[in-house]
C-alpha cells in the first residue's frame, strides 16, 4: 500500500466499521517483516511492549481455559500446555486508525511445541483489508480469520449457522449489514469446504483422495460466494477486484479435477455397464484415470504453494471490503433483493426455443439459471416460503437438464483430448475405438436433455416470480 493510496483509502473509510484480521507468520521470516516495502509503506512505528505468559488448561467443568500463571489461576483441573513470549503494538503514522500487533514466543501443547509468530491488523475494515493484501504479497502470511466486530450485536444470542446454511436475515434490515453477514457466512462456507478437501486429499498420504464429493462441494461453495459478491457489487470497495482474481484462479484449479470426476462417475460408468466385456475400454479408461490423477496432483501442488496462502488472506478480508454504509439513504434488504432478482431473471424470460440455441448459448443459459438460483436461495428469507421453494425447485430442475447438456459437451472435449500417441499400436487403436463409443454416447444424450429442459423452462416461465 503506497502512502498516497493509504491517504485516499483513509478518506473513504472514515465511517468504516472496525475490524481485525489475524495471521500466522513463520518465525524464520520475522526478520524480513520490517524490510518489506509493504511494511514501510504503512508507516508503522513502535508502540507498547508487553510480555505474554499463559497457561492452557481444562477447567473443573471441562471447559478450555487460558489463564495467566500465578495465585489467581485457580479452578484448573488439568494443564495441557502454555505459551511464553512478548507482544508489541505498532501504530501507523500514514494510515489513520491502523494498528499492527506482533506476538512472538514459544508454545507447548502436550508433547508438541515450538516457536510461533502471530500478526494482527486492526482498524477501519477497508484499510485493514488493503494492508493485509499488501503484506500477503510479500510475506508468507497464513490467515486465521476472525468475525467482524460490527456483526457482534446482530449475532448476539443467535446460534452460528452451519457453513452450508445461510445466515438469519430480516427483510427490513439494512442491505449493508446483510451484505457483510452474507459474505462472512459464504466465505466461512468456503473455508469449511477447503478444510474438508485438504483432509480428503491427504487422508492416507499424497496419493489418497478418491472421493469426488469434497471437490464438488468446494466448487459449489465458491460459486455461491462469487454469486453473493456479484449481487452486492454496488456496495463493495474497489479492492474486491483483487479477491475476484484469487477466487477465479482457485476455480480454474478445481475445474479439471471436477470434470474428470464427473466423466469417470458418469460416462465411464455407462460405458462399462453397456459393454462389460469389451477390452477396448481398458486402455481408454486407464488414460482417463491418469488424467484425473494429474488434475488432483495439480490441486495438491496448488495447496502447497503461494496460491493457497494468498487465497486464504483474500478470503479472510472479503467481508471487510463491503462498505459499512451504502451510497445514498439506507435500503431495506427485500427491496434490494427484488431489484437484483429481476435483473438476473430477464435473460431467462427472453428464451423460448432451446432447440434453436447452440452449445455456447445453452451454456450461458445454464449459467443464468444457476446464478438466479443462487440469488434466490440467498434472498429466500425475504419472501413467502412456499412460492420461493416452488420457483427454486423448477429452477434447479432446469439447471440439472442444462447441466446434462453441458456434461455431454465437456465429455466430448475431454474424450478428444485423450490422444493415443506414444501408446502401443493395439492400445492406440483401442483408445480410438473407445473415443468413438464415448462420443456417440454423449451426442445421443443431448436431444433428450434439451427436450426436458425446454419443458421445465416453460413451466418455470408460467410461474409468477416469488419476488413480485
Amino acid at each position: 500500500m503506497t502512502r498516497a493510496g493509504a491517504a485516499e483509502d483513509a478518506s473513504r473509510a472514515e465511517d468504516d466499521v472496525p475490524a481485525r484480521l489475524d495471521f500466522l507468520l513463520p518465525p524464520e521470516v520475522v526478520s524480513r517483516l520490517r524490510r518489506t516495502p509493504a511494511f514501510r509503506g504503512l508507516g508503522l512505528r513502535g508502540g507498547r511492549r508487553s510480555r505474554l505468559a499463559e497457561i492452557w488448561a481444562k477447567g473443573e467443568e471441562g471447559e478450555t481455559l487460558g489463564v495467566a500463571p500465578g495465585p489467581g489461576a485457580g479452578g484448573i483441573a488439568r494443564v495441557f500446555g502454555g505459551v511464553l513470549g512478548r507482544r508489541r503494538r505498532l501504530i501507523s503514522r500514514t494510515v489513520p486508525g491502523l494498528g499492527l500487533e506482533i506476538t512472538e514466543g514459544a508454545f507447548i501443547a502436550g508433547t508438541r511445541g515450538g516457536r510461533f509468530c502471530a500478526l494482527s491488523l486492526d482498524g477501519p475494515a477497508l484499510l485493514v483489508a488493503e494492508a493485509a493484501h499488501a503484506l500477503a504479497g510479500e510475506l508468507p502470511l497464513f490467515a486465521t480469520p476472525a468475525k467482524l466486530p460490527a456483526l457482534g450485536d446482530h449475532l448476539a444470542g443467535a446460534d452460528r449457522p452451519h457453513p452450508r446454511e445461510g445466515p438469519a436475515l430480516d427483510p427490513g434490515m439494512d442491505v449493508a449489514l446483510a451484505a457483510r453477514q452474507i459474505l462472512a457466512t459464504r466465505a466461512g462456507a468456503v473455508e469449511a469446504e477447503i478444510a474438508a478437501l485438504k483432509a480428503a486429499l491427504w487422508r492416507d498420504g499424497p496419493e489418497a483422495g478418491d472421493d469426488p464429493e469434497p471437490v464438488h462441494q468446494t466448487r459449489v461453495a465458491l460459486r455461491r460466494l462469487r454469486a453473493a459478491m456479484a449481487a452486492f457489487a454496488p456496495l463493495s470497495a474497489p479492492g474486491l477486484d483483487k479477491i475476484r482474481g484469487h477466487l477465479s484462479g482457485f476455480g480454474h484449479i478445481l475445474t479439471p479435477a471436477r470434470e474428470w470426476d464427473v466423466f469417470l462417475a458418469g460416462m465411464a460408468r455407462d460405458l462399462r455397464q453397456s459393454f462389460p466385456a469389451d477390452a477396448v475400454l481398458t486402455p481408454f479408461l486407464g488414460e482417463a484415470k491418469k488424467r484425473r490423477d494429474d488434475a488432483y496432483a495439480a490441486l495438491r501442488a496448488w495447496f502447497a504453494g503461494d496460491g493457497a496462502r494468498q487465497f486464504s488472506v483474500a478470503l479472510a478480508s472479503l467481508p471487510l471490503l463491503v462498505m459499512s454504509t451504502p451510497v445514498g439513504p439506507p435500503c431495506p434488504l427485500d427491496d434490494f433483493a427484488r431489484v437484483r432478482l429481476e435483473k438476473r431473471a430477464r435473460r431467462l424470460r427472453r428464451v423460448t426455443m432451446l432447440a434453436a440455441l447452440d452449445m455456447d448459448q445453452l451454456h450461458r443459459l445454464r449459467l443464468d439459471a444457476k446464478r438466479l438460483r443462487y440469488l434466490g436461495e440467498m434472498f429466500a428469507p425475504c419472501f413467502p416460503r412456499r412460492r420461493t421453494e416452488r420457483f427454486l425447485r423448477h429452477l434447479a430442475r432446469l439447471q440439472d437438464w442444462l447441466g446434462a447438456v453441458n456434461d455431454a459437451a465437456t465429455t466430448s472435449r475431454l474424450v478428444r483430448g485423450i490422444a493415443p500417441e506414444g501408446s502401443a499400436a493395439a492400445s492406440g487403436a483401442a483408445i480410438v475405438l473407445a473415443q468413438g463409443m464415448a462420443l456417440g454416447f454423449a451426442a445421443a444424450s443431448v436431444p433428450h436433455a434439451i427436450a426436458k429442459a425446454e419443458k421445465t423452462l416453460q413451466r418455470l416461465q408460467a410461474l409468477k416470480p416469488f419476488w413480485e
